[in-house]
């Protein structure tokens, strides 16, 4: 009997070993147990721990909102959590985020370089690191410490672990220093990677190489940014503020210039204000370049058919358009930061009606003027300024003779801006 369990015994430990290794245990993560054991460690020698942690969860979930209102919120759970643990980097690192969502350049600067200097280890991610540097060297920038910007993307981008991001955003700060073929080396990097904006970074290079007066590589980084980027949205709703005051204004004026038909009303509109806000900028004289060649336009460059079933002969129209537009121009002198809109319907000879038959539809013609765009959003135009400029451009537009329509129920709209001397 004693022989008989023993051979038992043996078998079981046999079919235990086999299915041992039929269905092998769930191997054991090294980091993750001693991380396990140094939390329980720390909760039992640390008693801020426990709280710590449960605030930079709340915090969290205040910063997952997305709103100003979540992100003050984190702040002030964070302020009271780094009084908990100030040497742990985490809370310096929420704290940064929040103060990026509510723009305050200078305290998110201040919580990033906390988190750099507090989470530097051998093992560190290199990734999570370059990623600290990226935002950190955001911040510096915006908050005006642009050397310190520079040192810091630099070293970013030296790293190995680096973004596209990171090198565009290392070529802006250099043109706001204006070192621009360092910038332009900068941002070269940056176009041929994946993981970055392309039109921002051909927009900007775009900017640099029309200050480097290399015009040609101007209009080509341009051309390349519009393909992508035609309603300049990248420029007018940037995700962070461009650098330098005026900085949209100028790349908008250029942008403006590059439109194949080029679009002067808007680039003297954009370069006239970068004038106007920033006066002691390092490329004032490269905008009053601009706008000495833009003197020489004659307008409108062009005149577009937006709309209609009928031919329109634009080269035509524009002729005729340009003999009044001395005049139009007049009209805007005290609007200067404004692009008046002006709409031509014409329409040709109509089919009578006859009961029961139904006609083809042809808009009336007439006349409509619109302010097209306003770039002055500190001290808009008033409305009894644009109502007189309307006015006074309306008399003015009905003499202009569009070529006629001969077709029955045909019309066309053509559609042509004005802006002051």
């Amino acid at each position: 009997m004693k022989w008989l369990s023993a051979v038992v015994v043996l078998l079981a430990t046999t079919q235990a070993t086999a299915q041992s290794k039929r269905y092998p245990p769930e191997p054991v993560d090294k980091d993750d147990e001693a991380a396990a054991k140094s939390g329980l460690w720390e909760s039992a020698t640390n008693p801020q721990r426990t709280p710590y942690e449960s605030m930079l969860a709340e915090a969290q979930q205040s910063l997952d909102d997305r709103n100003a209102e979540g992100a003050q919120d984190a702040v002030k759970k964070l302020g009271e959590a780094i009084k908990l643990m100030p040497d742990d980097p985490r809370a310096y690192r929420m704290r940064g985020e929040a103060a990026m969502t509510l723009k305050d350049w200078a305290g998110c600067a201040a919580d990033f370089a906390n988190a750099t200097v507090r989470g530097r280890s051998a093992n560190a991610e290199p990734k999570a690191t370059a990623e600290l540097r990226r935002r950190l060297g955001l911040c510096q920038a915006r908050a005006g410490k642009l050397a310190s910007a520079e040192r810091t993307l630099a070293e970013a981008a030296a790293s190995g672990a680096s973004s596209g991001e990171v090198w565009m955003r290392l070529g802006e700060v250099r043109i706001a220093l204006g070192k621009l073929e360092e910038a332009i080396a900068a941002l070269e990097a940056a176009a041929e990677q994946n993981d970055v904006s392309q039109p921002l970074v051909r927009w900007l290079l775009a900017g640099a190489y029309d200050r480097a007066r290399r015009p040609s590589e101007a209009i080509e980084a341009g051309r390349r940014a519009l393909a992508a980027d035609r309603e300049l949205t990248t420029l007018k709703n940037p995700s962070l503020p461009l650098l330098g005051i005026g900085e949209a204004e100028y790349l908008l004026g250029l942008a403006h210039s590059i439109y194949d038909p080029p679009h002067p009303e808007f680039s003297l509109l954009y370069f006239r204000r970068f004038l106007t806000i920033a006066p002691d900028s390092p490329w004032r004289r490269r905008a009053e370049d601009h706008l000495r060649e833009l003197k020489t336009t004659e307008f409108p460059e062009v005149v577009e058919k937006r709309g209609g079933n009928a031919l329109l002969d634009v080269t035509i129209a524009r002729t005729v358009v340009r003999k009044l537009m001395p005049q139009m121009r007049a009209c805007m002198a005290k609007l200067p930061n404004t692009v008046m809109e002006v709409a031509l319907t014409k329409a040709g000879p109509r089919t009578p009606v006859t009961p029961g038959m139904r006609r083809s539809f042809a808009p009336p013609e007439g006349i409509t003027i619109l302010p097209n765009d306003t770039i002055d959003k500190v001290s808009p135009p008033a409305r009894a300024e644009l109502d007189s400029a309307i006015r006074c451009i309306e008399p003015l537009a009905m003499k202009i003779v569009l070529p006629p329509i001969k077709d029955k129920d045909a019309y066309y709209k053509a559609v042509f801006s004005v802006i002051g001397p």
